[in-house]
């Protein structure tokens, strides 16, 4: 018989039952069975023991979020917190300013007035007219390509091989900047405009001395563009953004500013000097204490505006491409000064650009102004160097969006939404921990049925929870139903619980029942009156009352020495052996063994206990299996030998 016997240490006999006919190895391994089967019970223990254990480390894990909601309910700020409501969000909107003590009512804004920043505007005199020449800025006749001029915009035929198109009042007129001079291509528009239009009353060309280009008509009104142009001469002559005035049947527009002017794509040093009349140097300039540097080999004006807007000065730079400026404006409103230059500055960017000297032009900023009457009927008027008002409504900050003379109103009330928040934490937290333990402790049910045709056998058995009969963790489920029904101390000597202030115990709860004589339903379920330890939603509406009526006893309930929050957090410190970390610091001690790794290390030291068991249980059948082998192998070489001994008797008796 090959094989090997269970809890055998050595193999079978090859051979059994030679000389007496008995299969040994059958008997030795039904023995051995019967002494290896107190292991499956041991092993179920085992497991139900493992499985125990990671039932604890999960409630462990939602006990810690209990003592992570109370954390919240801890911040004493927010049982004293208000909230300020606009009735005209367009204009204004309002808050509560943390730690503020705000007053409740209704004040009436009577008007607002938004604050400004001061803002530097360069001198649009720094550039170029295109009308000048490359080379020998004196004006006269441009008679070079619009490419090589002193166009503030890179002048472009776009992407079609015939060159630039430009299309007025229905008329397409070609051109090429590379080969034609502005003075040709504004020509060339008006003869052709004349001749498709019938029209010799439009004309287009410089206002006056000036650098900026005009377009009358007084037959038809000024219709700019088509969906098939090409280039960006519009641009270039600055009647993009430029307003088109139409009356009846004639019309005119001129160019937000002159054609030339400075290009903020070309670098300083290139051969039209960027449009600038005063070539920029390299070097450094300084905004307001702050040093910006220069490198005309590669920087050019965006590039400038750019680094400018990263940099500490506290200003915002922009350049206007309709009307060819540069503005530099204060990141905080008020009348807060711009200061430009300083005594070490090596680069002339500032002249140059028209911030400083010249035309250039200082608009102080202004004060934002609140006109408030109060609760009282006074009235007072509040400035503020920004469009942010902390001073207007005691303990509320105004938000300023835009001025305004009609009057509107900001209500003052109590703002219950963070408390709500933080006990509705609370109370999901301490609910879904609730639930594991009921869930984890339930004892199992035993149904018993004739009914052939119901699954399982006569007599089955619902299992319970993992926990079930521990009466370790139902201690603990007791002592968290016992504080958050208990009383504490309130304001004055005042008793007060978490029930009066609408978070309260569940009234009813369902128990699974047993109907043995039911041949369908045997196990149903009924709501009885009681708790299970669980806590109904928050009544929002009794927590308001208890805040209006008594904010102080509430918020000692979860802030005082020996409220809720402080007892329960050091409770629970002990039990999942995690700091609860409250507004006032770390509440209870942290233990070397927390009480639930205590409820855990009793089951590893059974599951240890019943491992030695069950290898001792091994170890025996081994021993037993090896003893009754040797002793059957014996046996069977005696009766070997008394069968020899007999056949030769029996021989010899014959030979006789």
């Amino acid at each position: 018989m090959a094989g090997s016997v269970p809890g055998s240490s050595t193999p079978p006999i090859s051979f059994p039952g030679i000389a007496s006919g008995i299969d040994y190895n059958s008997i030795i391994q039904k023995l051995t069975s019967i002494t290896l089967a107190p292991q499956a019970q041991l092993n179920a223990q085992v497991a139900t023991l493992n499985a125990g254990n990671l039932e604890l480390i999960k409630i462990n894990g939602l006990l810690a979020s209990v003592q992570d909601a109370l954390t919240a309910l801890s911040q004493p700020n927010i049982y004293a917190a208000f909230s300020a409501t606009s009735s005209a969000t367009n204009v204004a909107t309002a808050a509560s300013i943390p730690g503020g003590s705000p007053t409740q009512g209704t004040y009436v804004i009577q008007s607002t007035q938004t604050a400004s920043s001061t803002q530097v505007v360069s001198d649009t005199a720094v550039g170029h007219s295109e009308r000048d020449l490359i080379g020998s800025p004196a004006a006269g006749s441009d008679t070079v390509p619009l490419a090589q001029s002193y166009a503030a915009i890179t002048p472009t035929n776009g992407s079609g091989s015939g060159g630039g198109q430009i299309t007025i009042n229905g008329v397409s007129v070609k051109y090429d900047v590379n080969t034609q001079s502005i003075d040709t291509i504004l020509a060339n528009i008006q003869a052709q405009v004349r001749a498709g239009s019938g029209d010799a009353s439009f004309t287009i060309g410089f206002a006056g001395a000036t650098d900026k280009v005009s377009i009358t008509d007084g037959a038809h009104p000024i219709a700019l563009g088509a969906a098939n142009d090409s280039g960006n001469l519009t641009d270039v002559l600055r009647l993009t953004q430029a307003q088109i005035t139409n009356t009846g049947t004639s019309g005119s527009v001129t160019g937000t500013a002159g054609v030339g002017g400075i290009n903020q794509a070309a670098n300083f040093n290139s051969a039209s000097n960027a449009g600038f009349v005063t070539p920029v140097t390299s070097g450094t300039f300084t905004i307001n204490g702050v040093q910006i540097t220069v490198d005309t080999s590669q920087d050019n004006l965006s590039n400038v505006i750019t680094r400018i807007n990263s940099s500490a000065a506290g200003v915002t730079a922009s350049y206007n491409a309709a009307t060819g400026q540069i503005t530099l404006s204060n990141k905080n409103s008020g009348p807060q000064s711009i200061v430009l230059g300083a005594g070490g500055d090596s680069s002339n960017f500032l002249s140059a650009s028209g911030l400083v000297g010249g035309a250039a032009q200082t608009i102080v900023g202004s004060q934002s102004k609140v006109v408030v009457q109060q609760p009282n009927g006074a009235t007072q008027t509040v400035y503020s160097n920004s469009n942010t008002v902390t001073t207007a409504i005691p303990g509320i900050q105004i938000n300023l969006l835009s001025s305004g003379n009609t009057p509107f109103e900001i209500t003052v009330g109590p703002d219950n939404s963070q408390v709500v928040n933080a006990l509705t934490s609370f109370v999901s937290a301490y609910n879904a921990t609730i639930g594991e333990i009921n869930t984890a402790t339930a004892a199992p049910i035993v149904v018993s049925s004739q009914n052939k045709q119901l699954p399982g056998t006569p007599a089955q058995q619902y299992a319970g929870g993992v926990l079930w009969n521990n009466s370790d963790i139902k201690s603990v489920k007791d002592q968290l139903v016992s504080y958050v029904s208990g009383l504490f101390q309130g304001a004055a000597g005042k008793r007060i619980s978490l029930s009066s202030i609408g978070v309260q115990l569940d009234s009813t709860f369902t128990q699974v029942t047993v109907n043995a004589q039911s041949t369908t339903s045997p196990v149903g379920s009924q709501q009885l009156n009681g708790t299970d330890g669980e806590l109904q939603p928050l009544d929002t509406t009794q927590l308001a009352a208890a805040l209006q009526a008594d904010p102080s006893s509430v918020q000692s309930l979860f802030n005082g020495k020996q409220g809720f929050v402080s007892q329960l957090g050091s409770y629970l410190t002990g039990v999942t052996g995690l700091p609860t970390n409250v507004s006032s610091g770390l509440l209870g001690n942290i233990p070397r063994v927390s009480v639930i790794q205590g409820f855990e290390n009793v089951n590893s030291a059974q599951i240890q206990s019943i491992q030695e068991q069950i290898q001792q249980i091994q170890a025996s059948a081994t021993a037993q299996g090896d003893a009754l082998r040797a002793q059957f192998v014996n046996t069977e070489t005696q009766l070997a030998g008394y069968q020899s001994l007999q056949q030769q008797l029996t021989s010899f008796f014959k030979g006789n």
